[in-house]
C-alpha cells in the first residue's frame, strides 16, 4: 500500500503515529492491570500456569504479533538489505567481505539485480561475523529479499519465547511480551524494513535468561554471540564475567576467536569499515549533538569528549556493579540472594545500552530495538515514548523537510536539527522524571 516508505513519509509517519498511539495506550492502561496467575508450571500456552483469562490473553498477543509482522513483510525493505545480499553471496563465492568493497573490479562478475541499490558500495563491511554467517545461511536458501527478512523474523520470534520464558523466571506476568511484541518500531524495522540487529537482541536475551539460571558459562557463550551479531553488545560483557570465574572469560574470548577464524585474512580490516563509520558519520544524535555545539562545530573534539563521557558513563556503571554503595546510584546494602543479583545484571545491561544511544553520534529509528526488549521488565515511559516521537526521523530523509547534499563523497540527507526538538525532548523531560520519582521512592523505602 505504501511501497517505498522514502516516498510517501508523511503518510508513513500518519500509519505509523497511530499505531503507536494504540500500542501505547493498550501498554499503558490493559497491561499495567495485574492479571492473577499461578507460579506453577514451566512450560508454554497451556502449561504455563497462567489462569485461563491471562492464558487466552497471551494467544492474542502471540496470533496478532505473527499477523503484523505477515501483513509488514511485503513492504519495501531498507536499502540495507540488499548489502546482507550481496556479502551472503561472496561467502557462497569463498570470497571474504571484510577485503573487498562491492565495487571492487575482482567482483564485477558477481553483481546482480541487487548490486544498484547497495549503499556505501566503496567500503568493506561493518558487520560483525555472526551476523555474515547468517546472511551466508539465508542466501544459500534463497537469493531473495524475502529469505533474507523471514530469517531475522525467525529470531525475532525466538526472542519472544525467550522473553516469555524470563517474565515468567521473574513471575511477572508473561502478557508483558506484547511491549516487544506488539512494538511498531520493533515490527516496522524488521518485518517491513528487514534490518539485521534481531539476533543481537535475541543472543542478549537469552544471555540474560540463562544467567538468571545460573548458567554462568553458557550466558557468557550467549553473549559472546550477540557481540559477534552486533558490536554494542560488548558494553555489556562485564556485567557477565566481572564476578564470574575466569572460566567464563575464556568461554567468551573462545567464542570469539572461534567465529573470527575463518575471516581472519583481512587483518586490520576486520574493523576498518566500523572505525570509519565511528569516526566520520554522525546523524540523528542528541547529547552528541549538543557536545558538538559546545566544541564549535569540531568533529574531533566532540568525538573525543563523546567517548570520554561515554567511557566514564560506563566506568561508573561498572564500579557501582561491583561496589553497590557507591554514591553515584547507590544501591542498597549488598544482598547474597541470587535473585537480587541476577536483577542486577537486567537493569545494568539496561542503563549501559541506554547510555550508548544517548550519546551515540548516530541514531537510526532500529538503533532502539535494542531496548525495547527490556522495557518488557521496566517499563520506561520515557523510552516507550521515543520508539513513537523517533517518527520525526524519517522526515529528515524526504524533500518536505531536507535536501540531498554530498557528504563523504555520497550523496545522503542533509540533517534537519530543529526535528530533533520534537523527537528527543519529551523523552529526556520524561526520562529526568522518572530518575527523581524513583529516587523519590528509594528515599521513603525502609
Amino acid at each position: 500500500m505504501l511501497g517505498d516508505t522514502k516516498d510517501n513519509v508523511p503518510a508513513f509517519a500518519l500509519y505509523y503515529s497511530i499505531s503507536f498511539i494504540i500500542y501505547f495506550l493498550t501498554v499503558s492502561f490493559t497491561l499495567n492491570k495485574k492479571i492473577p496467575q499461578s507460579i506453577k508450571g514451566h512450560g508454554f500456552p497451556g502449561t504455563l500456569g497462567i489462569k485461563d483469562n491471562s492464558t487466552r490473553f497471551l494467544w492474542i498477543i502471540l496470533i496478532f504479533s505473527v499477523v503484523f509482522r505477515l501483513t509488514l513483510l511485503p513492504l519495501e525493505p531498507s536499502d540495507d538489505i540488499y548489502r546482507y545480499l550481496w556479502e551472503g553471496k561472496l561467502q557462497l563465492n569463498g570470497i571474504n567481505p571484510y577485503i573487498l568493497a562491492p565495487e571492487s573490479k575482482e567482483l564485477v562478475h558477481l553483481r546482480d539485480g541487487f548490486f544498484s541499490g547497495i549503499n556505501h558500495k566503496h567500503l568493506t563491511t561493518i558487520y560483525p561475523p555472526m551476523t555474515l554467517i547468517v546472511f551466508a545461511v539465508a542466501d544459500l536458501v534463497s537469493h531473495s529479499v524475502i529469505s533474507m527478512k523471514s530469517f531475522f523474523l525467525f529470531f525475532d520470534l525466538l526472542l519472544i519465547f525467550v522473553l516469555i520464558k524470563y517474565l515468567k523466571r521473574w513471575k511477572r506476568n508473561a502478557t508483558d511480551v506484547a511491549i516487544y511484541a506488539w512494538s511498531p518500531i520493533i515490527i516496522v524495522s524488521f518485518a517491513a524494513k528487514g534490518h539485521c540487529d534481531t539476533p543481537q537482541i535475541f543472543f542478549m536475551m537469552l544471555a540474560l535468561y540463562l544467567y538468571s539460571k545460573q548458567k554462568r558459562v553458557t550466558s557468557v557463550l550467549s553473549i559472546g554471540l550477540a557481540v559477534l551479531s552486533k558490536f554494542i553488545s560488548v558494553v555489556v560483557v562485564p556485567f557477565f564475567i566481572l564476578k564470574n570465574s575466569p572460566k567464563c572469560l575464556a568461554a567468551f574470548f573462545f567464542i570469539v576467536a572461534f567465529l573470527y577464524m575463518p575471516y581472519a585474512g583481512a587483518g586490520m580490516g576486520l574493523f576498518s569499515t566500523l572505525f570509519h563509520f565511528g569516526s566520520e558519520y554522525h546523524y540523528n544524535d542528541s547529547i552528541h549533538f549538543l557536545i558538538l555545539c559546545v566544541s564549535y562545530g569540531s568533529p574531533v573534539i566532540s568525538k573525543l569528549i563523546t567517548t570520554v563521557t561515554f567511557a566514564g558513563g560506563l566506568l561508573i556503571l561498572y564500579w557501582t556493579f561491583l561496589k553497590p554503595d557507591f554514591a553515584f546510584f547507590r544501591q542498597s546494602a549488598p544482598d547474597k540472594n541470587n535473585e537480587v543479583e541476577h536483577e542486577k545484571v537486567l537493569k545494568f545491561t539496561l542503563y549501559a545500552i541506554g547510555l550508548f544511544i544517548m550519546l551515540a553520534p548516530t541514531v537510526h529509528p532500529w538503533y532502539l530495538t535494542w531496548i525495547v526488549p527490556f522495557l518488557c521488565f521496566h517499563k520506561s515511559k520515557a523510552w516507550m515514548v521515543l520508539t513513537g516521537t523517533i517518527v520525526f526521523y524519517y522526515f529528515m530523509n524526504h524533500k518536505l523537510f531536507s535536501s540531498i547534499i554530498e557528504y563523504n563523497n555520497e550523496w545522503v540527507w542533509k540533517e534537519v536539527h530543529w526535528l530533533k526538538l520534537p523527537e528527543y525532548l519529551p523523552f529526556y523531560i520524561l526520562l529526568i522524571y522518572e530518575f527523581k520519582s524513583n529516587r523519590r521512592k528509594k528515599a521513603v523505602s525502609p
